[in-house]
């Protein structure tokens, strides 16, 4: 969902997008997501980041970390919105502890 989310806000004119999942691309995700076979294997956010460079010229901030309790000041620290896209029903305990700490770091607007 998340990178769908993040292709619709460059293709709306958003320009200053940060993108942060520790995932790889699998196979499963080829159908539901803007990835290509040739991609399976390769990081989710740098992949994205480059696919919407090249088509867009949107240039997106790519972390290939995870994002968790001791970072989540230091990667959030410039954003103005933040969109969680954990999948709840799957979220291990630590990710949905995660989703605790990113709303009470949202002192501006948090869309869930």
């Amino acid at each position: 969902m998340g990178a769908n989310i993040t292709e619709s806000l460059a293709r709306s004119g958003f320009c200053q997008l940060t993108v942060i999942d520790r995932d790889r691309i699998e196979e499963r995700n080829l159908s539901t997501q803007p990835y290509y076979r040739s991609d399976v294997g390769a990081f989710k956010a740098k992949i994205l980041a480059n696919n919407l460079y090249r088509a867009l010229g949107v240039k997106i901030e790519a972390h290939s970390k995870e994002l968790t309790s001791a970072n989540s000041d230091r990667r959030l620290a410039n954003s103005a919105t933040v969109i969680d896209t954990i999948v709840r029903f799957v979220a291990t305990k630590e990710q949905q502890n995660l989703t605790c700490t990113i709303k009470d770091f949202a002192v501006r607007p948090l869309i869930l």
